[in-house]
């Protein structure tokens, strides 16, 4: 069986032919002679063998070790150097090549095979090297970038949490104040309604009596509209409500909301479309229709327009009041809680009607949109799907 591939680079015919001869016999496989650098390239292209007998002396303007070189950088093929004499300062030229080994001629066949061996295994052995070095540099690669993304992910959370902190500091703060300032008046109004009460005693005339309880009734209320705005907000916020899907009739159900909600006739109502039967959390669309009617008569001494449109897909619920108005400023902040525009602090409010409003829609996926001029008035629309 032929063995290993082996290019000869020899300018003395006479012994390049000798190796060749002693290679085959060994069951050597020859790829060719060649006797200067070109023709050395050349032959190594071609052939790719598998080790290369390489002469330090050659003919021309590059020896053996330039071409060796060559060799090394280009194809990673072993060199054996051949040489007529041990000249220390070749001997340390050569294995600045990765020296593989260095015969001196003339050449004896048990030590040319026995270095033929030794360069092979040694070459194998560094092949596994590179490739176990390379797989490594791989694995490592890959973890690196694992380590990377983990780290880049990492540093997200942290940043998120850092903010998620922040934006809950702000929110206390935000509801500290807002509490602070709605609580104050009517815990005033309920201090001195029962201090005249207690004072007048059963002098105080009876239609007098009647409307401080109905002061303090009123206070109360306001106190717990807020709290109850906040626990629902709390609740929704840590995924404590899911819609509640119910089949009912839209136009009787909004009829009943609008009768419930009428103030002195301002609210006027419109259902338009065919499609009355939906499948939505009654509740939630409670919430959404309360909290903006609320809204638009509280800051609109007018009267306002509630609109419900419906076709079998969609339920649009627009309500324009001709009010206030938001300033331009206050617009991206609108659905924030407890974020109260700049020109109602005179207006009793917690702030938490319009984010209660945008939670219930997202809840049912719809999707909800604020239009306002300052001083003209605002329009708030709502789109749920008919199923959700």
């Amino acid at each position: 069986m032929v063995g290993e591939k082996i290019a000869i680079v020899e300018d003395e015919g006479v012994v390049a032919l000798s190796l060749r001869s002693r290679l085959e016999a060994a069951n050597y496989s020859v790829t060719g002679i060649a006797d200067s650098a070109h023709s050395a390239l050349s032959l190594v292209a071609n052939t790719t063998p598998d080790l290369v007998l390489m002469d330090v002396g050659l003919k021309g303007e590059q020896n053996g070790i330039e071409v060796a070189h060559t060799i090394r950088d280009r194809w990673k093929i072993p060199v054996i150097f051949l040489t007529g004499y041990a000249d220390p300062e070749i001997i340390y030229s050569a294995q600045q090549t990765d020296l593989f080994g260095y015969l001196i001629k003339p050449i004896n066949l048990i030590e040319l095979e026995s270095a033929i061996q030794v360069a092979l295994k040694k070459h194998q052995h560094q092949q596994e090297l590179e490739q176990r070095l390379k797989h490594q540099t791989q694995e490592l690669a890959v973890i690196h970038a694992r380590l990377q993304h983990e780290i880049a992910a990492r540093q997200r959370t942290e940043s998120q949490i850092t903010q998620a902190i922040e934006e809950l500091h702000e929110l206390k703060s935000r509801f500290i104040t807002t509490a602070s300032h709605e609580f104050r008046t009517p815990l005033s109004i309920i201090l001195t309604s029962t201090e005249l009460l207690e004072r007048l005693g059963t002098d105080c005339p009876e239609d007098r009596r009647s409307r401080y309880f109905q002061k303090i009734r009123d206070a109360v209320r306001s106190m717990t509209t807020i709290l109850t705005n906040a626990l629902t907000l709390r609740k929704m916020g840590a995924d404590e409500i899911a819609p509640k899907l119910d089949s009912f009739d839209l136009q009787r159900f909004c009829t009943s909301l609008v009768s419930d909600l009428q103030q002195h006739d301002r609210i006027q109502f419109r259902f338009l479309g065919n499609s009355r039967r939906v499948n939505l959390d009654p509740e939630l669309f409670s919430l959404i229709v309360n909290h903006l009617v609320a809204n638009a008569l509280k800051f609109s001494k007018q009267s306002i327009d509630l609109e419900v449109r419906t076709d079998s897909q969609h339920i649009l619920i627009t309500v324009s009041d001709r009010g206030l108005g938001i300033p331009e400023e206050d617009l991206p902040m609108i659905f924030e809680p407890f974020h109260r525009a700049k020109n109602v602090d005179t207006i009793p409010g917690g702030g938490l009607g319009l984010s209660i409003v945008k939670q219930c829609v997202e809840l049912q996926r719809g999707s909800i949109s604020i239009q306002s001029e300052l001083g003209q008035g605002t329009t708030a629309q709502v789109e749920l799907p008919t199923k959700s």
